[in-house]
């Protein structure tokens, strides 16, 4: 889209240097210096550094502006011209003499050059003019290239105490973890954070220090800066990985309650808990802020779970709910536990087996929806069939509740002559 831009544009400008409308020559200068500012804009904006350069070469050589001089020596030694480059830097140090970015472009060009050295002393004569912030950063750089880090952080702490720039100080912390100084680094790290609140490359750099000292709680803490500043749900589940690393509960229900990351999860935690009723409230609030039917069903099953007395009237409610909340694309979980409810109460056994085996399609091999379906014909006084099922499922599983189906199942099979004693 741009390029099309342009290319209108241009067409624009060379039919009205065609029409007859501006016959000075000033304005026809006007005309092509314009032409010339959009070829070269675009060239750039495409990757075509050396036509951009020579455009604003050309721009510079109309009208002598140094900005256009200064864009052209960037854009030549991006493309590592140095000859061409090396002219027009001579003819910047000439004509502006008190303008030390041609000094410091002549340095860059003696860094693509290879001249280590000789760039080094050019710019330690550039600090003795002017000990600015860049130039600090100039010679620390090459002092680094040059693997002389205790000279490069020297410099690179004198720029920082200028400007307090977060890239510089990247810099530093990486130089002081090639020299040991690893306590030096978290200091400098955690003051920043301190001082400016958390940004992204500095907590993380934290976060890579503290993660190789195994330092956990340190981590934990970090991420929970980040957390509070941006509240991005992959800092929240960082934090809730770290608090079940280290098992501590208490502080996991804490943080979801504070955060409002993952009520599913939360929902589980309280039901674990046994506090039904902030799980039940908890579920109900979310299924009316989402509309997602999965949480309706979380509401039947913990209202079944936390009921003392399952009465008739509490089954009729929790299975509307169901009836609500399922379909053949729901969880299993959610289908083998509405199965087994309307089988084991003997509320529609044929159903419940169809909700069963819905939740068999979805996984075969559980253990647990098997015992349902063995559970749904033994109800049905199929018991042969419930047998062969019940016996694979004990091989895996032997909980009170299944075996307690073995013995009736295998009782029925037996009383009906289909297995031997």
């Amino acid at each position: 889209m741009y390029r099309y831009f342009v290319t209108i544009i241009l067409t624009m400008l060379c039919a009205y240097g065609a029409s007859g409308e501006s016959n000075t020559k000033k304005n026809r200068s006007l005309e092509i210096e314009n032409l010339l500012i959009l070829q070269a804009l675009d060239a750039q904006q495409h990757g075509q550094f050396t036509d951009a350069a020579e455009y604003f070469k050309k721009l510079y050589e109309r009208n002598g502006q140094d900005e256009y001089l200064k864009s052209s020596i960037k854009l030549f030694l991006m493309t590592n011209d140095t000859g061409l480059a090396n002219d027009l830097v001579k003819k910047g140090l000439k004509k502006y003499p008190k303008d030390f970015e041609y000094e410091r472009f002549n340095i860059a060009k003696l860094l693509k050059e290879n001249k280590i050295t000789v760039a080094k002393e050019a710019s330690l004569s550039l600090l003795k003019k002017d000990r600015s912030e860049q130039n600090l950063k100039l010679v620390g750089t090459i002092f680094f290239y040059m693997q002389d880090y205790n000279s490069s952080l020297n410099y690179f702490n004198e720029a920082y105490a200028i400007s307090n720039d977060e890239e510089l100080l990247m810099q530093i912390v990486d130089i002081k973890l090639k020299l040991g100084k690893i306590d030096e680094a978290i200091l400098n790290l955690e003051t920043y954070v301190r001082m400016n609140n958390c940004t992204i490359n500095s907590c993380y750099k934290l976060i890579e220090i503290y993660s190789v000292q195994k330092n956990i709680d340190k981590v934990l803490s970090v991420y929970e800066r980040l957390y509070e500043k941006f509240e991005n749900d992959d800092y929240a589940q960082k934090i809730f990985e770290i608090l079940m690393f280290q098992n501590k509960r208490s502080k996991v229900i804490g943080f979801l309650e504070k955060s409002g990351y993952r009520p599913d999860i939360l929902i589980e935690l309280y039901t674990i808990e046994k506090e039904y009723d902030k799980a039940i409230d908890l579920a109900k609030n979310t299924y009316k802020k989402t509309g997602d039917l999965e949480y309706l069903s979380k509401v039947a099953i913990l209202e079944y779970e936390s009921a003392d007395n399952k009465t008739d009237a509490l089954l009729s409610l929790i299975s509307e709910k169901f009836e609500n909340s399922i379909s053949n694309q729901s969880d299993a979980l959610y289908l083998n536990y509405y199965g087994y409810l309307l089988i084991d109460h003997d509320m529609n056994v044929s159903k419940g087996i169809e909700f069963v085996k819905k939740a068999l399609e979805h996984q075969p091999d559980s253990p647990y929806y098997q015992d349902s379906l063995a559970w749904g014909l033994y109800k049905q006084k199929k018991c042969k069939e419930a047998y062969d099922i019940i016996q694979r499922v004990i091989k895996v599983l032997n909980d009170e509740e299944i075996l307690e189906h073995f013995a009736l199942i295998k009782e029925c099979a037996v009383n009906d002559s289909e297995v031997k004693k």
